[in-house]
Protein backbone atom coordinates (compact mmCIF):
# COMPACT_ATOMS: atom_id res chain seq x y z
CA UNK A 1 0.00 0.00 0.00
CA UNK A 2 1.38 3.40 -0.97
CA UNK A 3 1.85 6.24 1.50
CA UNK A 4 -0.89 8.17 -0.32
CA UNK A 5 -3.37 5.31 0.15
CA UNK A 6 -2.36 4.98 3.81
CA UNK A 7 -2.88 8.71 4.36
CA UNK A 8 -6.26 8.61 2.60
CA UNK A 9 -7.41 5.67 4.71
CA UNK A 10 -6.24 7.37 7.89
CA UNK A 11 -8.14 10.52 6.94
CA UNK A 12 -11.28 8.51 6.18
CA UNK A 13 -10.97 6.70 9.50
CA UNK A 14 -10.67 10.02 11.32
CA UNK A 15 -13.70 11.39 9.49
CA UNK A 16 -15.76 8.33 10.37
CA UNK A 17 -14.60 8.46 13.98
CA UNK A 18 -15.56 12.13 14.27
CA UNK A 19 -18.90 11.49 12.60
CA UNK A 20 -19.60 8.59 14.98
CA UNK A 21 -18.78 10.75 18.01
CA UNK A 22 -21.17 13.44 16.81
CA UNK A 23 -24.00 10.98 16.22
CA UNK A 24 -23.55 9.31 19.61
CA UNK A 25 -23.36 12.72 21.30
CA UNK A 26 -26.60 13.77 19.60
CA UNK A 27 -28.41 10.71 20.94
CA UNK A 28 -26.98 11.33 24.42
CA UNK A 29 -28.13 14.94 24.32
CA UNK A 30 -31.64 14.03 23.15
CA UNK A 31 -31.97 11.63 26.09
CA UNK A 32 -30.50 14.03 28.65
CA UNK A 33 -32.02 17.38 27.69
CA UNK A 34 -34.55 16.73 24.91
CA UNK A 35 -35.01 18.16 21.44
CA UNK A 36 -35.10 21.90 22.10
CA UNK A 37 -31.87 21.98 24.11
CA UNK A 38 -29.97 19.71 21.72
CA UNK A 39 -28.08 22.39 19.86
CA UNK A 40 -25.21 21.83 17.46
CA UNK A 41 -22.87 23.60 19.89
CA UNK A 42 -23.87 21.32 22.76
CA UNK A 43 -23.41 18.25 20.59
CA UNK A 44 -19.95 19.41 19.52
CA UNK A 45 -18.98 19.91 23.17
CA UNK A 46 -20.26 16.46 24.17
CA UNK A 47 -18.43 14.88 21.24
CA UNK A 48 -15.21 16.71 22.06
CA UNK A 49 -14.88 18.25 18.60
CA UNK A 50 -14.85 21.81 17.35
CA UNK A 51 -18.00 23.54 16.13
CA UNK A 52 -16.25 23.90 12.77
CA UNK A 53 -15.72 20.15 12.53
CA UNK A 54 -19.33 19.55 13.46
CA UNK A 55 -20.51 22.00 10.78
CA UNK A 56 -18.29 20.31 8.21
CA UNK A 57 -19.99 16.96 8.79
CA UNK A 58 -23.51 18.29 9.37
CA UNK A 59 -24.10 21.83 8.04
CA UNK A 60 -27.58 22.08 9.56
CA UNK A 61 -29.12 20.94 12.83
CA UNK A 62 -31.77 18.90 11.03
CA UNK A 63 -29.01 17.01 9.18
CA UNK A 64 -27.42 16.07 12.49
CA UNK A 65 -30.69 15.00 14.13
CA UNK A 66 -31.84 12.90 11.18
CA UNK A 67 -28.45 11.22 10.80
CA UNK A 68 -28.34 10.40 14.52
CA UNK A 69 -31.79 8.81 14.47
CA UNK A 70 -30.94 6.81 11.35
CA UNK A 71 -27.63 5.74 12.91
CA UNK A 72 -29.38 4.46 16.02
CA UNK A 73 -32.20 2.78 14.09
CA UNK A 74 -29.78 0.87 11.88
CA UNK A 75 -27.72 -0.17 14.89
CA UNK A 76 -30.77 -1.40 16.81
CA UNK A 77 -32.04 -3.40 13.82
CA UNK A 78 -28.61 -4.97 13.43
CA UNK A 79 -28.48 -5.86 17.14
CA UNK A 80 -31.99 -7.32 17.05
CA UNK A 81 -31.04 -9.51 14.08
CA UNK A 82 -27.97 -10.76 15.92
CA UNK A 83 -30.05 -11.68 18.96
CA UNK A 84 -32.76 -13.35 16.86
CA UNK A 85 -30.17 -15.57 15.19
CA UNK A 86 -29.39 -17.17 18.56
CA UNK A 87 -32.96 -17.69 19.79
CA UNK A 88 -34.14 -21.09 21.13
CA UNK A 89 -36.23 -23.44 18.97
CA UNK A 90 -39.28 -23.36 21.23
CA UNK A 91 -41.86 -21.08 19.62
CA UNK A 92 -43.22 -19.76 22.91
CA UNK A 93 -39.75 -18.83 24.12
CA UNK A 94 -38.95 -17.17 20.80
CA UNK A 95 -42.11 -15.08 20.93
CA UNK A 96 -41.44 -14.08 24.54
CA UNK A 97 -37.89 -12.99 23.70
CA UNK A 98 -39.15 -11.08 20.67
CA UNK A 99 -41.67 -9.19 22.80
CA UNK A 100 -39.07 -8.52 25.51
CA UNK A 101 -36.71 -7.06 22.92
CA UNK A 102 -39.41 -4.76 21.58
CA UNK A 103 -40.43 -3.70 25.08
CA UNK A 104 -36.82 -3.00 26.03
CA UNK A 105 -36.56 -0.67 23.04
CA UNK A 106 -39.86 1.12 23.50
CA UNK A 107 -39.54 1.49 27.28
CA UNK A 108 -36.01 2.90 27.17
CA UNK A 109 -35.16 6.59 27.72
CA UNK A 110 -34.43 6.78 23.99
CA UNK A 111 -38.10 6.21 23.21
CA UNK A 112 -39.11 9.20 25.33
CA UNK A 113 -36.53 11.30 23.52
CA UNK A 114 -37.80 10.21 20.12
CA UNK A 115 -41.40 10.91 21.07
CA UNK A 116 -40.39 14.47 21.85
CA UNK A 117 -38.55 14.61 18.53
CA UNK A 118 -41.68 13.48 16.69
CA UNK A 119 -43.79 16.03 18.54
CA UNK A 120 -41.39 18.71 17.30
CA UNK A 121 -41.55 17.26 13.78
CA UNK A 122 -45.33 17.74 13.73
CA UNK A 123 -44.71 21.50 13.44
CA UNK A 124 -41.51 21.24 11.40
CA UNK A 125 -42.10 19.96 7.84
CA UNK A 126 -38.39 19.62 7.12
CA UNK A 127 -37.72 17.53 10.23
CA UNK A 128 -40.81 15.43 9.53
CA UNK A 129 -39.67 14.75 5.96
CA UNK A 130 -36.30 13.56 7.24
CA UNK A 131 -37.67 11.35 10.02
CA UNK A 132 -40.57 9.71 8.15
CA UNK A 133 -38.42 7.42 5.92
CA UNK A 134 -36.42 6.29 8.95
CA UNK A 135 -39.62 5.37 10.79
CA UNK A 136 -40.82 3.41 7.75
CA UNK A 137 -37.51 1.53 7.57
CA UNK A 138 -37.58 0.73 11.28
CA UNK A 139 -41.16 -0.55 11.27
CA UNK A 140 -40.56 -2.63 8.14
CA UNK A 141 -37.46 -4.21 9.69
CA UNK A 142 -39.31 -5.00 12.93
CA UNK A 143 -42.15 -6.62 10.97
CA UNK A 144 -39.74 -8.71 8.87
CA UNK A 145 -37.84 -9.79 11.96
CA UNK A 146 -41.04 -10.68 13.80
CA UNK A 147 -42.09 -12.94 10.93
CA UNK A 148 -38.72 -14.70 11.04
CA UNK A 149 -38.91 -15.18 14.81
CA UNK A 150 -42.52 -16.34 15.05
CA UNK A 151 -42.36 -18.80 12.16
CA UNK A 152 -45.48 -20.82 11.31
CA UNK A 153 -48.09 -18.53 12.97
CA UNK A 154 -46.76 -15.68 10.83
CA UNK A 155 -48.17 -17.44 7.77
CA UNK A 156 -51.70 -16.79 9.01
CA UNK A 157 -53.63 -14.37 6.79
CA UNK A 158 -54.29 -11.98 9.67
CA UNK A 159 -50.81 -12.08 11.23
CA UNK A 160 -49.82 -8.59 10.06
CA UNK A 161 -53.01 -7.15 11.55
CA UNK A 162 -52.32 -8.90 14.86
CA UNK A 163 -48.72 -7.73 14.77
CA UNK A 164 -49.96 -4.15 14.30
CA UNK A 165 -52.07 -4.54 17.44
CA UNK A 166 -49.05 -5.89 19.33
CA UNK A 167 -46.79 -3.02 18.23
CA UNK A 168 -49.44 -0.38 18.93
CA UNK A 169 -50.06 -1.85 22.38
CA UNK A 170 -46.36 -1.82 23.25
CA UNK A 171 -46.05 1.78 22.05
CA UNK A 172 -49.09 2.75 24.09
CA UNK A 173 -47.76 1.09 27.23
CA UNK A 174 -44.40 2.77 26.71
CA UNK A 175 -46.02 6.18 26.25
CA UNK A 176 -48.06 5.73 29.42
CA UNK A 177 -44.93 4.81 31.35
CA UNK A 178 -42.79 7.55 29.81
CA UNK A 179 -45.12 10.37 30.83
CA UNK A 180 -46.33 9.01 34.13
CA UNK A 181 -45.11 11.12 37.09
CA UNK A 182 -42.17 9.40 38.76
CA UNK A 183 -43.83 9.39 42.17
CA UNK A 184 -46.88 7.57 40.81
CA UNK A 185 -45.06 4.79 38.99
CA UNK A 186 -46.11 1.33 40.05
CA UNK A 187 -43.91 -0.73 42.34
CA UNK A 188 -44.76 -3.90 40.40
CA UNK A 189 -43.70 -4.26 36.79
CA UNK A 190 -46.89 -4.72 34.70
CA UNK A 191 -45.00 -5.96 31.64
CA UNK A 192 -45.07 -9.74 32.38
CA UNK A 193 -48.90 -9.72 32.40
CA UNK A 194 -49.09 -7.68 29.20
CA UNK A 195 -46.46 -9.85 27.55
CA UNK A 196 -48.44 -13.03 28.24
CA UNK A 197 -51.53 -11.53 26.58
CA UNK A 198 -49.56 -10.26 23.59
CA UNK A 199 -47.78 -13.59 23.21
CA UNK A 200 -51.12 -15.38 22.92
CA UNK A 201 -52.22 -12.89 20.28
CA UNK A 202 -48.97 -13.26 18.36
CA UNK A 203 -49.04 -17.06 18.27
CA UNK A 204 -52.61 -17.62 17.09
CA UNK A 205 -52.55 -19.93 14.05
Amino acid sequence: MSSTETTRRTQEQRREETRGKLLDATITSLVEVGYSATTTRRVAELAGVSVGAQSHHFPHRVDLLAAAVEHLAERRVRELREVSAALPDDLGERAAVCLDLLWADFSSPLFSAFVKLWVAAADDPELFARLAPIEVMMVRSIRELSVEIVGAPARSSDFQARLSVVLSTIRGLALTQAFEPTGRRRSRDPWPVHRAALERLLLVE
